[in-house]
């Protein structure tokens, strides 16, 4: 069976991943042995508890969880070398742009000096295959008003206006640098701004405290709030900001797909790294979220238009076609209303819970 390890399980985009293998029960090699490693800082037990147990009933063997943080660097080689896995998919990060201007030191900490930490331990133990999840935000703004108006391919220039983006470009770096130094294979996830939730009611976004859009709308209509609009005077079509908004459970199954490709034997003796973004090539901006939530709510949504945030690029779009094309992937969830959809059912089961 492969052997294969989650970091950042307790999460968002990493509980959907492991919920989507799971479901699938099997990679090309066999069985799955799965192990989660998450130091709960901002992921969920109850989202590890689900993962387990949804393992357990496909008749799985039972996952090992390791609660353990990337910047602890002797918990976290203790715990590769109980896994021995021979891939691991990459999801743990501190996410907040907002917070990233904020706080960069801990940023850089987390996300950059962590992933050191995971790829020195990975050379020790000779796993060679890496999953890595990326971001558009490397990209930045572009310059260019007729670049930043198309879907951006993985060759734009990386010039990250966050240190959010900034880290996670660093760690990007790592990865290239690992492969060449001594073999590591990796395949690099480039996504927009993931939404939605899990068909089965099991997982959806839940972050404390929450900063994207569509959660944020959601939150604030069901408590007839306003919603806070981060500037409106943007070269944009309404002023506001354009994002390619993509479903996680199409996330999930690129993920997936890009296991499969370097357990199916996508593996150079002297290392690789492909990249590929993930999106829907179709930008939406705040106001048109705000539209389409109306739609869905059969009500309408209050907002408020407050100073543009540090660190916010105007357009961000995708160009998925290497995506599509190498890895015959397909964004199947991702229309705005589907997202909605099922972002609001998460988002009431939060409500009827409590939290």
């Amino acid at each position: 069976m492969p052997s294969l390890l989650i970091t950042g399980a307790a999460g968002y985009i990493g509980s959907h991943f492991a919920e989507a293998l799971i479901g699938q029960g099997v990679l090309s090699d066999g069985p799955l042995d799965l192990h989660f490693l998450d130091d709960l800082s901002t992921g969920h037990r109850e989202f590890l508890d689900r993962l387990v147990a949804l393992a357990e009933s496909k008749g799985l063997p039972r996952p090992k969880v390791y609660e353990a943080s990337l910047t602890d660097a002797p918990a976290l080689e203790r715990a590769i070398e109980q896994a021995e896995p021979e891939a691991v998919l990459h999801f743990a990060a501190l996410i907040s742009v907002a917070e990233s201007v904020q706080k960069p030191e801990l940023y850089f900490r987390n996300n950059v000096e962590g992933s050191q930490n995971l790829l020195r331990s990975l050379q020790k133990v000779n796993c060679r295959r890496l999953v890595f999840s990326s971001t558009a935000a490397v990209y930045g703004n572009p310059p260019d008003p007729a670049v930043a108006s198309r879907p951006l391919p993985e060759s734009t220039a990386l010039a990250p206006v966050n240190p959010y983006g900034e880290t996670k470009l660093a760690m990007e770096r790592a990865i290239e640098e690992a492969s060449r130094a001594w073999g590591l294979n990796a395949v690099i996830f480039r996504y927009f701004n993931a939404a939605g939730a899990s068909a089965s009611g099991g997982f959806g976004e839940w972050h404390e405290p929450e900063t994207h859009l569509i959660p944020l709308l959601l939150r604030a209509a069901s408590r007839g709030e306003k919603l806070k609009v981060f500037g409106s005077d943007y070269a944009t079509r309404d002023g506001t900001c354009i994002r390619d908004y993509i479903h996680v459970e199409d996330l999930a199954s690129a993920h997936v797909l890009g296991l499969e490709r370097l357990m199916g034997g996508a593996v150079s003796a002297s290392g690789a790294t492909e990249t590929f973004n993930l999106g829907t090539a179709q930008g939406t901006s705040v106001l048109e979220v705000i539209r389409a939530a109306e739609e869905v709510l059969g009500h309408p949504v209050g907002y408020e238009i407050y100073p543009r945030r540090a660190g916010d690029s105007a357009v961000l779009v995708a160009d998925s076609t290497r995506a599509r094309e190498v890895l015959g992937w397909e964004p199947k969830h991702s229309s705005m209303e589907h997202i909605l959809r099922t972002a609001w059912g998460w988002e009431r089961g939060l409500q009827a819970s409590g939290r």
